[in-house]
């Protein structure tokens, strides 16, 4: 089936209940792009934002917490290199 077809199409229940549970934070982001029959995460992509749905948020943990605050670091530290 050629790509915009497929993309045009609506999705089924099997492919809404994963993208409802990835959005939910219960699948993974393999596990939904294969029970969704996607072929991969820029699919993912296409059928979240087709079903008006969210990605998941990682849970605020304190080692999510602490890849922020070193992201944030090296972001700000580039920023101010650069003069920004």
């Amino acid at each position: 089936m050629p790509e915009d077809e497929k993309a045009a199409r609506p999705a089924g229940s099997k492919q809404i209940e994963a993208l409802r549970d990835y959005a939910a934070g219960l699948l993974g982001t393999r596990q939904t792009i294969e029970r969704a029959g996607l072929e991969d995460f820029a699919d993912l992509v296409i059928a979240m934002a087709q079903n008006d749905l969210d990605f998941p948020k990682p849970d605020d943990t304190p080692r999510h917490r602490a890849h922020v605050d070193q992201a944030r670091a090296v972001l700000q530290a580039r920023l101010q290199r650069h003069g920004r």
